[in-house]
């Protein structure tokens, strides 16, 4: 089968026609996230004017992400962007794509500090750059920081800020040698969201997360999972304003051993639940 002509609706009949064997009904949402990052299309553009005609470079893309997503590879790095709290994020295969929970934290830190004074904020982890992004996009006056030890992440971190211009400043940085980084000034808050998934939970992955999403971003040791959250909880000890607070996204099942970790760092603390119900955020406190 070939795309007959160069109508909207002949190019997402054949997109649908080859890839619906494989991903199934995501098929249609691929398709619709492809118009909207490549033509600018929202699915009502896409309803009203199915006859629209597009370019053979714009075919193109699409014949190539076909091939792409048919090897699993998720539809964000064929795209090359992502939205996350209404930015546009760029994204590739050295850094974590943005997920809704994260939107979450996001939400939980904005509106909670809308009313405060948090001069400096520090995003550990930082990948894409997209929590302290999006931070920054609402808390204007704030100085954000994000760190990550990836020399691949922070250049696409610092992409995403020039695109956006917004003035976030990013640096390498080794959350579990800490100790090796000076930094002059105190943080009014802290925000990570670090590694935590068990490398046993490998097995029950998708390809698409396992096949090209960095591991450094994803996984810890199955004897230690709490590693980064000890490493940084350390950091806050030193770093933290004693009216700060840190903010954390956590694994769903390890809320209580997170919680205890942190209560005997001397933390008090707010254990948040996502809007599936799920206990994904905690917030900690002198």
């Amino acid at each position: 089968m070939k795309v007959p002509n160069n109508k909207l609706s002949s190019v997402k009949k054949y997109f649908l026609a080859e890839l619906e064997p494989t991903v199934g009904k995501e098929a249609k949402s691929f398709f619709s996230f492809l118009c909207e990052v490549w033509l600018g299309l929202t699915r009502s553009d896409l309803i009203l004017n199915p006859d629209k005609e597009i370019s053979e470079s714009e075919i193109l893309k699409f014949l190539y992400g076909i091939k792409d997503l048919k090897t699993n590879r998720p539809v964000q790095y064929v795209a090359g962007q992502t939205w996350f709290y209404g930015l546009e994020i760029r994204v590739e295969e050295g850094v974590l794509i943005p997920r809704p929970e994260t939107e979450e934290l996001v939400d939980w830190i904005v509106t909670s500090n809308s009313n405060k004074n948090a001069k400096n904020i520090v995003d550990i982890g930082t990948g894409s750059g997209c929590i302290g992004l999006a931070i920054k996009s609402k808390l204007i006056d704030a100085n954000v920081t994000g760190l990550d030890f990836s020399d691949e992440a922070l250049k696409i971190a610092k992409c995403n800020a020039e695109n956006l211009s917004l003035d976030v400043r990013f640096q390498q940085f080794d959350a579990l040698n800490w100790q090796e980084f000076k930094f002059e000034n105190k943080f009014d808050l802290i925000v990570s969201n670090p590694p935590y998934i068990p490398e046993e939970d490998k097995a029950s992955m998708h390809p698409n997360v396992l096949d090209y999403e960095p591991d450094m971003a994803l996984f810890v040791p199955n004897e230690s999972p709490l590693i980064f959250y000890e490493a940084i909880a350390d950091f806050s000890r030193e770093y933290l304003e004693r009216t700060g607070a840190v903010y954390f996204e956590i694994h769903e099942s390890f809320g209580p051993q997170v919680c205890n970790m942190l209560q005997q760092k001397g933390f008090n603390l707010v254990l948040q639940r996502d809007l599936q119900g799920k206990e994904r955020m905690i917030k900690a406190s002198f």
